[in-house]
């Protein structure tokens, strides 16, 4: 029986990255500012054709390599940590006027001012160890692998002062570096990895731009843009008189998973790519650099996606109401050949509140939909239909297995049907009696 749990995938397309945003100085102000601090304001390149600002993405550093002009040898910030201080949240970094010069201007207006700071965030510099939600000198994954960091200052003897950046900031010895003979910033094979939801820990990008003497003094605006991809998946059903709950899988096995398959009779195991990293090459173009894919790791179906079952109690009746997973998958984008077979089990309940639980459904996503690329969006969403295959026989439930690339090509919903209606035949019960004169009832 042909496998009818349906989706549909929608693939958001590259954005175009906006200069900066706009900030008024006159002259004289830009005079005073020439000999101020480096201080930097942020955006990232939003799939939506629009730029948001980093830190409403729960980005809170980047790392950061910096260049003047008349200085090709001796850096200027050489893996710079950059955080943010969301002092009405208590996330990214704990941050004081004692510390960082150049800390203010939330709303930023003023130049010389920002919430991205770098000045005391060395692993030598940052000491906290509060409870209250800032990043603390024990987080490791978020402190800096540069022991002092200095405030930096403009000079106006250079025509130009470039900056090459990256985020999230690597710590350890898989960080990232950038060779200013060969303006190439590499991030090592291995330092990119998939995961989920933690954008601050997953979501990979990288910002470059050149600054010329008449903007010295001004706010350094770095756009950014991703290296990875995302996946998310949402459902919604088309079962007359039922609604649908999607389920943990069973067998022990939670959530919605997905195993790399490749399409065949049956499909066959695939791989998918866990582990990369990138070479940036700015030398021809700080705005249009030519990047390189780094070899890579590969995962097999054994290890297979996971997905939050979506937290609605009964999931949307059309597409434009599906109901979405609460997760998100960051992708490696790297040439997959393979596709996904996902393992799903839900959950009926009638307009008479009987219920009714089908375990394992299962659909193939194909490969040409899961050869994931950079800065692009995918979204599977799944339709349920009567003709979902699956199993309602809690004797099935020990053989799920997430890892299976197969499709199960057997029905899971049988309607009842009424055939071959009969009645029987009347009993028969006879009595005779004869009709005579008498009009007296004898009793």
């Amino acid at each position: 029986m042909k496998n009818k749990v349906k989706f549909l995938t929608i693939a958001a397309g590259l954005v175009l990255a906006s200069c900066s945003n706009d900030v008024v100085v006159n002259e004289s102000q830009k005079e005073i500012l020439a000999s101020a601090p480096i201080s930097f304001r942020m955006n990232k390149q939003n799939i939506t054709r629009a730029d948001v600002k980093l830190q409403e993405t729960n980005h809170y550093n980047f790392g950061v390599f910096g260049y003047k002009s008349t200085d090709p040898t001796n850096n200027i910030m050489d893996n710079y940590l950059v955080g943010y201080n969301d002092d009405e949240g208590n996330l990214g970094y704990y941050m004081t006027l004692d510390n960082q010069t150049t800390l203010g201007d939330k709303a930023e207006t003023v130049n010389g001012q920002s919430y991205w700071a770098y000045e005391k965030l060395g692993s030598a510099d940052y000491t906290y160890e509060g409870a209250d939600g800032f990043y603390t000198k024990s987080q490791t994954a978020y402190m800096s692998n540069v022991a002092n960091q200095y405030l930096r200052y403009w000079d106006k003897n250079a025509a130009t002062t470039s900056f090459y950046a990256y985020a999230p900031y690597i710590n350890g010895a898989g960080t990232a570096t950038y060779n200013n003979s060969t303006k190439v910033l590499n991030i090592p094979d291995g330092s990119l990895t998939d995961g989920y939801d933690d954008a601050s820990k997953c979501e990979y990008m990288y910002a470059a731009t050149t600054v010329s003497k008449a903007a010295y003094g001004e706010d350094v605006v770095l756009t950014f843009k991703r290296l990875n991809a995302k996946v998310n998946i949402k459902f919604y059903e088309q079962i007359d008189g039922y609604s649908v709950r999607i389920i943990d899988l069973g067998n022990g096995k939670n959530d919605v998973q997905a195993a790399a398959a490749i399409a065949g009779t049956p499909n066959t195991p695939g791989q998918y790519y866990q582990k990369s990293g990138f070479s940036i090459d700015f030398s021809s173009s700080v705005t249009a650099p030519s990047i390189t894919q780094a070899s890579g790791t590969t995962a097999t179906n054994t290890r297979p996606l996971i997905f939050a079952e979506p937290t609605a109690t009964a999931i949307g009746t059309t597409k434009e109401t599906a109901s979405p997973s609460p997760t998100t998958y960051y992708a490696i984008p790297k040439n997959n050949t393979t596709g996904f077979t996902f393992h799903v089990s839900y959950e009926l309940t009638s307009t008479t509140g009987e219920k009714i639980t089908v375990r394992n459904a299962t659909v193939f996503v194909p490969a040409n939909k899961c050869n994931w690329t950079s800065n692009t969006a995918y979204t599977y969403i799944f339709k349920i239909t009567k003709d979902s295959n699956g199993s309602t026989d809690p004797d099935d439930d020990p053989t799920i297995d997430p890892t299976d690339p197969k499709v199960d090509p057997e029905k899971a919903l049988y309607p009842i049907v009424f055939d071959g209606v009969k009645v029987e035949e009347w009993k028969t019960d006879e009595s005779e009696y004869n009709i005579s004169d008498n009009t007296q009832y004898n009793y």
